[in-house]
């Protein structure tokens, strides 16, 4: 399982972790503040949810997150596809419990987005942040556990 440190796990450590080592790290008490700067996305894992396999988003999901370059904006709280100039998803970050796992996360929320409203009611996402220049994710929607969790991503510091 997860041995070393969060704080001295590189991005290339975090890649060759299998879904239970994810669980794990994801699941540590530590604490959890802002990250401050911008990150380049990583897709890390499916998770095995109901959501995750659902036959229309998973598409959309995956093209989005797994096959095209992504990251997050912490500095004005959007994410953005390819480079950073082409941000969108403003969202709000919250310090609360996680809705999919037992801990305390970062909570991503859109109601702030321009994006229209059906889209951005149904964002929701989790950071949780390892180190300075690391942090772990959970992608998914605005739905319960087991349904709204859909994949692993982590973020590394890229300013």
């Amino acid at each position: 399982m997860a041995s070393q440190s969060p704080d001295e796990l590189t991005l290339a450590e975090l890649r060759r972790y299998s879904l239970a080592q994810l669980e794990e790290l994801y699941a540590q008490p530590r604490p959890v503040t802002v990250p401050r700067g911008h990150y380049q996305g990583t897709h890390l894992q499916w998770l095995d949810t109901k959501g995750a396999r659902h036959r229309l988003l998973w598409p959309v999901v995956d093209l989005l997150f797994r096959r095209t370059p992504f990251g997050v904006d912490f500095e004005n709280e959007r994410w953005f596809f390819f480079r950073r100039g082409l941000g969108m998803g403003r969202f709000s970050t919250q310090v609360g419990p996680s809705r999919w796992r037992d801990t305390e996360t970062l909570r991503l929320t859109y109601d702030r987005s321009r994006l229209p409203w059906p889209i951005r009611h149904l964002l929701y996402d989790e950071v949780k942040p390892l180190s300075d220049s690391l942090c772990l994710g959970l992608g998914g929607i605005n739905a319960e556990s087991g349904r709204g969790e859909y994949f692993y991503f982590a973020l590394h510091r890229c300013d």
